[in-house]
């Protein structure tokens, strides 16, 4: 069965060095002033301006180290009068810091679709000499929605640049049939560490791997 062309992100897949998935967050930051929305699955970096520790912004391609995958946020919005609970940051509507849930443990693993070509052993089962599997990766960051709240970020590359963001453990194959899980063809789902990432040294790919 091929695989559909329908990025979601970076989904927690389980826990640190084999645990279960806690999807233990941690409390950050975004500036009222930041603009661009920012969506569950979305990597995350600290930003330089609020100079203070904890802000965070979208993540752009590249070698910058990430802080983590947004999953959520609360703000108090003027358009409505309340604290607003959000998969999303929508990029406007509150005059003060917004509240950012991000999962940052080092040894999280993640579930992302692959693109076109680079994430596919291109043949059978068996071609794994062909595997991007423990190489590091590159994502670039899609379109994500604001009607779902989702993200449309993807792996995009794979190479031996140290400080790419993450780094691939393992393809998804099961179940049979599903979408993703046809390693053969385009688009297939793929399973991350964080390499580049605060919490991380650069080229030590997380626990376990």
């Amino acid at each position: 069965m091929a695989n559909t062309n329908a990025p979601f992100g970076f989904s927690q897949y389980y826990g640190g060095a084999g645990g279960a998935p806690t999807f233990a967050q941690s409390v950050l930051r975004i500036a009222s002033s930041n603009t661009t929305p920012i969506y569950t699955g979305d990597p995350v970096m600290p930003v330089t301006s609020p100079s203070t520790n904890g802000y965070i912004t979208q993540a752009s391609p590249g070698t910058t180290t990430l802080s983590g995958i947004f999953v959520g946020c609360q703000y108090l919005s003027t358009s409505q009068k309340r604290t607003v609970w959000s998969n999303y940051w929508p990029g406007s509507d509150t005059s003060s810091d917004v509240i950012a849930y991000v999962v940052t443990d080092p040894n999280a693993r993640f579930v992302v679709m692959g693109n076109s070509t680079t994430f596919n052993i291109g043949g059978t089962l068996s071609s794994y000499t062909t595997s991007p599997i423990g190489k590091y990766a590159q994502f670039a960051i899609g379109s994500g929605s604001s009607t779902t709240g989702i993200s449309g970020a993807y792996l995009n590359s794979v190479g031996t640049t140290v400080t790419f963001p993450f780094i691939v453990t393992d393809l998804i194959t099961a179940p049979p049939g599903a979408n993703g899980a046809d390693p053969t063809t385009a688009y297939n789902w793929v399973v991350v560490g964080f390499n580049n990432q605060i919490a991380r040294t650069n080229g030590a790919g997380p626990t376990g791997i």
